[in-house]
C-alpha cells in the first residue's frame, strides 16, 4: 500500500483535531516493502468481557509466523469470549496464555519448529482499562502534546537498557535489536504484563488521550514525536495511512502494523469515579442474563413435559374411546 499523505511541512501546519472529531478506532496492516508476507495481524472484535484490540507480529520463517500470528488471534477470540464474569486482567492474561499454548503444541510439526508471535492488546469495559503485552510490540498512550510508552519490551535490548548498559536512545538502532527474550510459543511459562488503567471524563473542548497499538514495523522506521504529532493532527484512519506511508518512505524493511484507539477521555492509573456504578450495573445485567437463561430452560422443560403429559393423555383417551 502506497498512500499519498502530505508533507512534512503541510503536516505541521495543521490545527489538532477537537473534541472527538473523527475519533473512531482505526487499525491497518501493512506489508512493506521487502518482505514476501505479511506477518503481523491486526484485529478489533466485541467479547464477554469487553472490547478488545490487538496487534501481532509473527516469526518463524516461510509460513510460521503468519501461522502463529493467526492462531494466536483464534485462541485469544476463543479464550475471551468464554470467559464469563472475569476480572479483565485475569481475561487478558487468560487468554494469551490459552495461545502461548497452542502454538507450543502447533510447533511439534517440523514446519512450524520455530514459529511464534508478540502480542499487544488492549482490553476494554466501560472505564475500565487493561494492557498487555508479550514480546516487542508496544501500546503508547498518545495525551496531548506528549506521548508515553506504555508498554516495556521483551527484548535484549531492553534488558542492556535495565542495566544502564546502554541508553534508550542506542536500544533501536543496536545490531542485537531484533533479539525478544520471550514471545508467545518461545516457553511454557512465559511472563505475561498486565496493567490496569482507567478512564476518566474530558472537560468539554479537552482532546480525547488516545492507545496507539504497533508493530516494530512502525516504531522501527517513526520517531515517537511523529507519532504523537500525526495522530493528534488527523483522525484515526488517516493517521494510521500517514504513518505506514511515512514507515515505506523510509525502506518499509519490516510489515507495518499500527490500531489507534480513541478513549473519549483520559486514561489515569487511578480508578474512575463512575467504575463503581458500572461494575453494579454489569453484576446487576450478569444476574439478570443467568436468571432469565435459568429461567427460560425451566419453562422449556416443563412445556415439554406438560407436552408429553397431554399427548400421552389424549392417547389414552382415544384407545379407551375405541374400547367402549
Amino acid at each position: 500500500m502506497q498512500t499519498q499523505s502530505d508533507s512534512s511541512k503541510h503536516k505541521l501546519e495543521r490545527d489538532r483535531i477537537g473534541d472527538d472529531e473523527g475519533l473512531v478506532y482505526a487499525g491497518m496492516s501493512d506489508i512493506g516493502l521487502e518482505r514476501p508476507v505479511n506477518e503481523d495481524r491486526c484485529e478489533s472484535f466485541p467479547t464477554q468481557t469487553g472490547m478488545c484490540f490487538l496487534v501481532l507480529d509473527g516469526m518463524g520463517g516461510a509460513d510460521g509466523g503468519e501461522f502463529a500470528a493467526q492462531i494466536s488471534v483464534d485462541a485469544i477470540k476463543r479464550s475471551l469470549r468464554g470467559d464469563l464474569g472475569l476480572d479483565l486482567a485475569e481475561a487478558l492474561t487468560n487468554s494469551y496464555e490459552e495461545a502461548n499454548r497452542t502454538i507450543i503444541v502447533r510447533r511439534q510439526g517440523q514446519r512450524f519448529t520455530e514459529m511464534g508471535t508478540t502480542v499487544v492488546g488492549v482490553l476494554i469495559e466501560d472505564s475500565a482499562v487493561v494492557i498487555g503485552n508479550v514480546g516487542d510490540s508496544r501500546a503508547y498512550l498518545v495525551s496531548g502534546d506528549e506521548i508515553r510508552q506504555l508498554t516495556i519490551d521483551h527484548s535484549y535490548v531492553q534488558q542492556l537498557v535495565d542495566r544502564n548498559e546502554i541508553s534508550r536512545e542506542d536500544a533501536l538502532p543496536h545490531p542485537q535489536s531484533h533479539i525478544l527474550t520471550q514471545c508467545l510459543g518461545s516457553s511454557p511459562d512465559i511472563q505475561i504484563d498486565v496493567e490496569r488503567y482507567w478512564i476518566w471524563p474530558q472537560r468539554k473542548g479537552e482532546a480525547s488521550d488516545l492507545i496507539v497499538l504497533c508493530s516494530d514495523g512502525l516504531y522501527s522506521m517513526v520517531t515517537e514525536e511523529e507519532i504523537q504529532h500525526v495522530t493528534t493532527v488527523v483522525p484515526p484512519q488517516q493517521a494510521c495511512e500517514e504513518l505506514i506511508h511515512l514507515a515505506n518512505s523510509r525502506g518499509g524493511f519490516d510489515n507495518i502494523t499500527i490500531a489507534i484507539i480513541p478513549l473519549h477521555g483520559h486514561l489515569k492509573v487511578e480508578e474512575s469515579p463512575t467504575w463503581g456504578r458500572e461494575r453494579a450495573s454489569r453484576e446487576r445485567s450478569r444476574l439478570i442474563g443467568a436468571w432469565w437463561e435459568r429461567s427460560f430452560v425451566h419453562h422449556i422443560i416443563v412445556s415439554s413435559l406438560l407436552a408429553a403429559g397431554a399427548s400421552l393423555m389424549a392417547v389414552g383417551l382415544f384407545f379407551y374411546l375405541r374400547a367402549l
